[in-house]
Parts: structure tokens; sequence; C-alpha cells
């Protein structure tokens, strides 16, 4: 069965990383960053977070991409801010479209002092600041099926092979 995981939470939690080496544990996989979906509007650009219609927009592409990734047989990691309602979106798109697919929902989280930590080790130009706390502040309000959030607060950077094992092989993650 193809796989679809959508690997979520407020940025600098890490997602990168973990959707980059999940996709490679793979033999058949695509990888979708979603912030380079929504750049790729260059004249007219508003940010996601600024207007419905270009998050609409950006998932609508991640979903078209999708299906034709899952259509050619590749599991697919998607790398983006996903709260549920763009999953359960993103999710009637795709199953009317495709069939035999499993879909994985993974909220990354840490503690916020964490967060800040790790906003700070990134590359100044891809830092976020008061925007981690901002997007974690968002998750906490949707108020996230707690089945679907996986805390790495106290998982050390050497431990990612762990972090990959449980959201590939955790049902609970199973959208």
């Amino acid at each position: 069965m193809t796989q679809i995981y959508i690997i979520s939470g407020p940025a600098g939690v890490g997602k990168s990383t973990t959707s980059n080496k999940l996709a490679k544990q793979f033999h058949h996989s695509a990888y979708i960053k979603g912030d380079l979906i929504h750049h790729m509007v260059v004249g007219g650009y508003v940010p996601p977070w600024e207007s419905e219609e270009s998050l609409t927009l950006t998932w609508e592409n991640i979903a078209d991409l999708s299906i034709n990734f899952v259509q050619a047989r590749k599991h697919v990691i998607i790398d983006y801010v996903a709260f549920p309602e763009e999953v359960e979106t993103f999710s009637r798109k795709l199953c009317s479209h495709v069939k035999d697919v499993e879909i994985k929902y993974v909220v990354l989280w840490v503690d916020r002092a964490e967060l800040i930590r790790r906003d700070a080790l990134r590359e100044k130009e891809h830092q976020m600041g008061a925007r981690c706390l901002e997007l974690a502040e968002m998750f906490t309000r949707k108020k996230i099926d707690q089945r679907f959030v996986y805390d790495t607060t106290s998982i050390h950077p050497s431990a990612l092979n762990e972090v990959l094992s449980t959201i590939r092989d955790d049902t609970r993650f199973t959208y």
C-alpha cells in the first residue's frame, strides 16, 4: 500500500530534517516541501498565513502532486504546516482520485524553550523568531487530537532513526 506522510508542526520543530530523512528510507518516494510550492507564486505573492486564497492554492497543488506521485506508486512525504482542516480537505480530494493509499498525519512538537533553541541553530536567513511561537500557539488553539502529536523535546538529534521508525510504524498517526 502506498503511504502519504504529512509531517507538520511549528516552524523550527524539525519538519524538514525528519521529512527528508523519512523520504530517503523508501526505495520509491517523493518529498514535497510545501514552502517551495507556495513560493512558486512570484508576482502577487502573499504568505499563506495572510491569505486564505494563497493557502488554498498551495494545498490544491500539494494534493495534485501527491495524486500524481501515488499513481506512479511513490510514497509521498509532505513537509508543511498542516492543521486538521487542511488535512481533511487534502484527504477528501486525494481519496476521490486514488484508492489503496494510507495517510499518516504527524504533528512534531517540542516545548517552547526547545523550539527557540532549535530556531536559533538554523541558518540566519531561515530563522523564524517569533513566528515559531505564533505557530506553536496556533497549534495549541486548534486543539489537535493528541494521537497525532509526537513530542520530540527530550529526544536527542542522534536518535532520529528512532523517530523515523515511530512515524513509520505507529498506527496512531494513521488518519
